[in-house]
């Protein structure tokens, strides 16, 4: 975008591109010196411009205000974006991608009717029933590296647990669980331009042609408390998904939940590599697991930012936006926001409140947020115990070169004393016990 193009009165940050490495590398940096010499809004010329929020007021204030801020990306059989009413509805993503997600990219109403239906299934108490089929997963991997002395945090676990667990939730078999979890990785890590998603297609069409059919399966044969078989029963009680929105909704609920996990479970292992004081504050306090998980969440927050459409003229954060603008909300970065949070750029396991912005704010909050608790406290509890003194080697860990909407990791390696395995067998196929 020229600089005639830029809003009047907009503070600029030209280098600001949250696709480049640089913003793997730099981002929390850059946050900090744009919140100090900028402000806590500002506009990205890049990707035809876009707005930028980074603190937390006025990242809740949108996320809130959803008829301002809009979700919805309303797109043509091409897989283009288009207008409604005059307004271009781009959804989450600069740029913006060639498909648009069931309740990611819906406001209400339309966004209400798939959280209602599902919103059992991700209670509390739902996600307490897999407590002992996770414990299973954890240890069965562990089992594979511990007599050796090594294990690679990221590939070993944080790879395989969430796509196991994802699939499972979903309603699918898990026999092609790496698959999954290889594209999953990958399109949480790219951006809708790179030629990536050509190489991509064939395994992200087979994993799709899988859901249609366990789909048309799960109509006349067995059902469970999984994601596709409560869809079909809200059917049978006169709801009216058709049988493209529950493969959809099945598909978010298998992609959602992989790098966002991994990545918190990768980071925690990390920073308890470089900060030993901590590692010995949860061995002498059990209890302070219960906060960490929300604390590491925090500092870490996976997602880095998503993106709306601002639907009328509006002011945000002494920033006057116009109808049709498009706005990065950076959790992330409101996660480290002085203003909300003391010693923001800290750990501080025992932080309460703790009213993060990780998991997101107002309608879109993660529906997924009690998974994701149970999983990291069961993988997180089970390498401290059976892997106590592991070290992280920290100049061996490999990022991915680009965050795209998720920060994650492609190589945790770590090292420590070895042990004995307990012999689990988590029941999936094509899983090894040994490696």
């Amino acid at each position: 975008m020229s600089v005639a193009q830029c809003p009047m009165g907009a503070r600029v940050v030209e280098y600001f591109d949250h696709n480049t490495r640089e913003y793997v590398d730099e981002r929390h940096r850059w946050y900090r010196e744009i919140r100090r010499e900028v402000g806590p809004v500002f506009w990205s010329p890049n990707y035809g411009g876009y707005w930028v929020v980074i603190g937390f007021d006025e990242l809740t204030e949108a996320a809130r205000d959803w008829e301002t801020f809009s979700s919805q990306h309303v797109i043509d059989a091409q897989g283009k974006s288009r207008p409604v009413d005059g307004l271009l509805y781009e959804g989450l993503f600069v740029p913006p991608r060639a498909s648009s997600a069931l309740m990611l990219e819906e406001d209400p109403p339309a966004w209400e009717r798939p959280r209602q239906a599902l919103a059992a299934t991700f209670s509390m108490p739902a996600a307490a029933r897999w407590r002992a089929r996770l414990q299973d997963l954890v240890d069965a991997c562990l089992d594979r590296k511990i007599a050796s002395g090594r294990i690679d945090f990221a590939k070993d676990v944080s790879n395989i647990v969430p796509a196991i667990l994802s699939l499972e939730l979903a309603g699918l078999a898990t026999d092609h669980y790496e698959m999954v979890a290889r594209n999953h990785h990958l399109t949480s890590h790219i951006p809708g331009d790179d030629p990536r998603w050509q190489e991509l297609a064939p395994d992200l069409a087979f994993e799709h042609q899988r859901v249609i059919e366990t789909v048309q399966a799960r109509k006349t044969g067995e059902r469970g408390r999984d994601v596709i078989s409560v869809l079909l029963d809200a059917n049978d009680k006169g709801a009216d998904f058709t049988d493209e929105e529950i493969v959809k909704l099945a598909s978010l609920i298998i992609g959602a939940g992989i790098d966002t996990t991994a990545s918190v479970l990768n980071n925690a292992f990390i920073i308890l590599t470089r900060r030993p004081d901590l590692r010995q504050r949860l061995k002498d306090d059990p209890s302070l697991t219960a906060t960490s998980f929300d604390e590491f969440l925090r500092i870490s927050a996976p997602t880095q930012g998503l993106c709306r459409t601002v639907t009328r003229d509006v002011e945000l954060g002494g920033q006057a936006m116009r109808r049709g603008d498009r706005v990065m909300l950076c959790f992330a970065a409101a996660c480290r926001d002085p203003k909300e949070f003391d010693e923001a750029e800290d750990v501080v396991l025992e932080r309460k409140p703790n009213l993060h912005v990780a998991f997101g704010s107002g309608t879109h909050r993660c529906l997924g947020q009690f998974y994701a608790k149970l999983e990291f406290e069961i993988i997180f509890n089970t390498v401290l115990r059976r892997m106590p003194d592991f070290q992280v080697d920290l100049e061996a860990v490999k990022q991915f070169d680009n965050v795209g909407i998720v920060t994650g990791f492609t190589s945790v390696p770590a090292t420590f004393t070895p042990g004995e395995p307990l012999g689990v067998d988590p029941k999936v196929p094509g899983f090894f016990a040994t490696t």
